[in-house]
């Protein structure tokens, strides 16, 4: 009975499917059955355990080296951040003296220290420089391989160079210009007669001008060479002497852009090798705008500091060669002044013979003579110089467009500067005070011009001019003070004095080196 109430128990109350076998008892079932599994998942377990744990520490591992690795690079980035450093450091020792204006100058695009893409040196390469306005081309670049070589009398020109930039150099102010009419006061050797030969002191500017350029000239600068400390007092001073229109020196009747273009050429050589300095660049664009305002619309220049319509060959010279140098330093410049300029040369000029005229007005026109100061006309006439023809051939060779000219004989005005050549070169460089031939400034670019024509003109004139200088420079004694100057001889030696005939001399000597030739000699 009880099995059977059991039975019916189990069919009344529990429904069919209770009775099915669980995943459970199939399990537990299958453990009793067969313990080995316990085992084999106890194992398992345990590798997993292990594999886990390996992936955690893996990444601890492999992060220790990125972070070495990161470490490393900083050096190289130090060394390639120190290169620059040491080349914008190097520049703005070039213009050390230069302190009293540092804090007015203009900020421009280029940096402070200089323009890092403008070499200084490359006027020293034979392949540097020929561009489309002249004043390149040929060994030595556009400003020659200056200093320390002369021409078939070498050593005898270098010697009178040296002596000359001696005198110079011994007579410069302690402010550092050159006084025309007491530089005596600088006299080195007291025991001895003073130096005489005063100038007018309204050329103290253009004096300091011609006196710089002639240290430049023979590879001074305002960082090199022996007298780098000259250079550097006399454009100091022509900075501090500038006015706030630009001006360079004050307003002194006609002297005044005489004084100024000279001075400016000098202060452009100096911002063309300080590797143009900003130091410097306020100041020669500023000395630019007063050549640009001064010169007469579609004209050149004369004597006034604002355009009248009056012009004149002499200061037109001088404003050329302002303009050219401001040019290579690529202070921007009207390429259209050139043609300009041109144009007045061949208005002043006699087709039939070649010379060139001073102005116009009464008396003046096309091939008429040089002025000569009050008192002088007799004594030094006008007719024993060929200068305003000398300054025309000079200007039209720096102005010739050498992409065009390859040789003398494709310029267009080919014919008319070959008579100028020839006609400069039959009035010959003669030291004779009494006969009235002496004429510094007609030397001066008589040589320059007839250095650049080269050829026979050449060879008649680089003679004359040694034997006249060389001879009549004082050398007597190396201990007194007169050593190295030339007497204040000429049209202009009252005007300009001791310092204008040593400084121009020094310059007309440094012919071979000063400027590369244009076209090359012929």
């Amino acid at each position: 009975m009880t099995e059977e109430y059991n039975e019916l128990e189990e069919l009344e109350y529990h429904r069919p499917w209770e009775h099915e076998t669980s995943f459970n008892d199939v399990l537990a079932d299958t453990i009793s059955k067969a313990p080995y599994l316990l085992i084999s998942l106890g194992i398992h377990l345990v590798i997993a355990l292990l594999i886990a744990g390996l992936a955690f520490l893996r990444p601890q591992v492999s992060e220790a080296p990125t972070i070495e690795m990161a470490a490393e690079p900083p050096p190289p980035e130090v060394e390639e951040e120190e290169e620059p450093e040491e080349e914008i450091i190097e520049e703005p020792i070039e213009e050390p003296v230069l302190q009293e204006a540092e804090m007015e100058e203009e900020m421009e695009t280029l940096e402070e220290t200089g323009d890092p893409d403008f070499d200084a040196d490359s006027p020293f390469d034979s392949e540097s420089w020929n561009n489309a306005v002249g004043l390149g081309g040929g060994a030595g670049g556009k400003y020659g391989g200056r200093g320390g070589r002369g021409g078939k009398r070498g050593n005898a020109t270098e010697k009178a160079v040296a002596a000359a930039l001696k005198w110079l150099h011994d007579h410069q102010s302690a402010d550092g210009f050159w006084d025309a009419d007491e530089f005596m006061y600088e006299d080195k050797y007291p025991d001895k007669p003073a130096s005489d030969g005063p100038g007018s002191p309204v050329n103290d500017t253009g004096l300091s001008g011609l006196s710089l350029l002639a240290f430049m000239g023979h590879g001074n600068t305002m960082s090199n060479g022996e007298y780098k400390e000259d250079v550097k007092k006399g454009i100091n001073w022509l900075k501090k002497n500038q006015l706030e229109n630009g001006l360079l020196g004050d307003e002194v009747g006609n002297a005044t852009l005489y004084n100024h273009s000279i001075a400016t050429m000098a202060l452009g050589e100096a911002y063309y090798f300080s590797n143009r300095s900003p130091l410097l660049r306020k100041n020669i664009k500023k000395a630019i705008a007063v050549v640009n305002n001064s010169r007469n619309p579609y004209g050149v220049w004369r004597y006034q500091l604002e355009a009248n319509g009056d012009n004149d060959t002499s200061i037109t010279g001088w404003m050329v060669f302002a303009l050219k140098t401001a040019s290579d330093g690529k202070i921007p410049v009207d390429k259209a002044v050139w043609n300009d300029c041109e144009a007045w040369f061949e208005s002043m000029t006699l087709p039939a013979t070649g010379r060139t005229g001073y102005s116009f007005g009464d008396g003046a026109g096309p091939g008429s003579r040089s002025s000569r100061p009050r008192g002088y006309e007799f004594k030094f006439p006008a007719e024993k110089s060929e200068s305003l023809t000398a300054v025309a051939l000079l200007c039209r060779i720096f102005m010739t467009d050498t992409s065009k000219v390859k040789r003398w004989k494709d310029h267009p005005n080919y014919a008319m500067m070959n008579k100028q050549a020839n006609l400069i070169a039959n009035t010959l460089p003669e030291w004779d005070a009494e006969g009235g031939s002496c004429d510094f400034y007609y030397w001066y670019y008589g040589t320059f011009a007839l250095n650049q024509w080269g050829g026979p003109a050449w060879k008649k004139w680089k003679k004359a001019i040694e034997t006249t200088l060389i001879d009549n420079q004082r050398m007597e004694n190396e201990k007194d003070n007169f050593y190295g100057s030339w007497d204040p001889v000429g049209p202009w030696g009252e005007e300009g004095g001791r310092v204008y005939t040593t400084s121009i001399g020094a310059l007309i000597l440094e012919v071979y080196y000063r400027y590369g030739k244009v076209l090359g000699a012929r």
